[in-house]
């Protein structure tokens, strides 16, 4: 592109000069022309006017010849030293017309010889530009043939690779759905173990501290004479038992605001008030649930044995407790304090098919209001001294047990939002 630029150019100022040279013929002849026929008194004006723009015009060409090395410039040199001598002469119509009339003819001639040998230098300088322009246009036909040819390959190539990397991109995807399924099936796991509050704050600080409660309330059950049944029963039924009870259990509980802390054997633990805190409404929340689980299990038979009546005795205690998550292999999320003992002692020295709750939880009840609680009298409770401790009848007025507004959610009602928030 650069000498094609160059090209042109050379051959615009080869056109230039050209033109230079034959203007300066023309006014060479102009001043001929008013040599000969003009009158006198205007004849040496014009014709030196003419004489003048002449020389001009064969200065500009004589330039350019030089700078292209042409021979041709010193005919034009030998010339303007001719008509500058002739411009400065004064006009005599006897000696110096006759000398002028003599010199222009055979100057006219070198003259034309001067711009035939520039055409012919133009037209040198045109054909090499035009065959350096058929040269270039033959090459860029020559590369759009390329590209024509080369073109339906690299459309081949390109949806190959679209099409690979729309598989990766599937691949990929379905890979993460998997990961996100196993993710939530993990998480789920934790969930059985840890309370979600507590799996959040394990998640951010790595570390749970353990947290202290000012007033929780506990609640124990376990199976009335479950020594002789498991004693008659084969251990295959022993789990069947169990499980049938404590996943009705569980269906049941979801509905309060608890926390199932754990099942060891026939005992199952519920406690309220914690991890999340609920101002004094844990006491009511555990009586509306203990209440709720004695009236599922009215009537209940033990699954293998149709003639025995699968019965089961609660204790509740409310008190003060330390939380935390203890071990790394199995985490689990315990309880400790002399409250967690009470409400064990309630449940051991209860009877079947009755809640026992300590003076704790009756004082917590009879703030709250609307329960119906009995003395069962004085108890000797082992590490705790003689105590008057109630029965936990019902509600007042014949009202059954309701849900609170207030509840526990399970991860299985909301797994996704729980857990992606963390």
């Amino acid at each position: 592109m650069r000498n094609v630029k160059i090209a042109s150019s050379n051959v615009w100022r080869q056109l230039t000069s050209s033109f230079e040279l034959l203007k300066s013929m023309e006014e060479l002849s102009l001043s001929f022309q008013y040599l000969v026929l003009g009158d006198n008194d205007s004849k040496p004006f014009f014709m030196k006017l003419h004489l003048k723009s002449a020389l001009d015009h064969l200065t500009t060409t004589k330039q350019y010849l030089e700078v292209e090395g042409q021979e041709d410039a010193r005919v034009l040199e030998d010339l303007i030293v001719v008509y500058e001598d002739w411009d400065g002469l004064h006009i005599n119509e006897q000696d110096w017309t006759a000398r002028f009339i003599e010199s222009a003819q055979s100057n006219l001639n070198k003259l034309r010889q001067v711009q035939r040998n520039l055409w012919d230098y133009v037209h040198v300088s045109v054909d090499s530009e035009v065959w350096s322009a058929r040269r270039t246009l033959g090459f860029g036909i020559l590369v759009l043939i390329l590209v024509l040819l080369v073109s339906p390959l690299l459309i081949l190539l390109l949806r190959y690779t679209i099409s690979t990397i729309q598989k990766f991109t599937e691949s990929i995807e379905i890979s993460t759905q998997k990961l996100v399924a196993e993710k939530q099936k993990s998480d789920l796991l934790l969930s059985r173990m840890l309370p979600i509050p507590v799996l959040r704050r394990l998640r951010a600080q790595k570390t749970v501290p353990a947290e202290s409660f000012d007033a929780v309330t506990i609640y124990f059950s376990d199976i009335v004479g479950f020594t002789n049944i498991a004693a008659k029963s084969t251990p295959m039924e022993i789990i069947n038992m169990l499980n049938m009870l404590y996943q009705m259990f569980d269906d049941k509980i979801t509905q309060y605001n608890v926390y199932k802390v754990e099942t060891i054997g026939d005992a199952y633990m519920v406690v309220s008030g914690l991890p999340q805190r609920n101002g004094n409404l844990h006491a009511s929340e555990i009586a509306d649930m203990s209440l709720a689980l004695m009236r599922c299990l009215e009537g209940a038979k033990v699954p293998h044995r149709p003639e025995e009546l699968l019965r089961i005795r609660a204790g509740v205690n409310t008190g003060p407790c330390v939380a935390g998550v203890v071990g790394t292999t199995m985490p689990r999320y315990c309880l400790f304090g002399d409250a967690i003992n009470t409400a064990s002692r309630m449940e051991s020295t209860g009877e079947a098919m009755k809640i026992h709750i300590s003076p704790s939880t009756k004082a917590a009840l009879d703030e709250i209001g609307d329960y119906e609680m009995k003395s069962r009298g004085f108890v000797d409770i082992q590490g705790k001294g003689v105590m008057e401790t109630y029965w936990l009848v019902g509600k007042k007025g014949g009202r059954s047990e309701s849900p609170r507004a207030m509840r526990l959610q399970d991860y299985d009602q909301n797994v996704l939002e729980l857990l992606i928030r963390t």
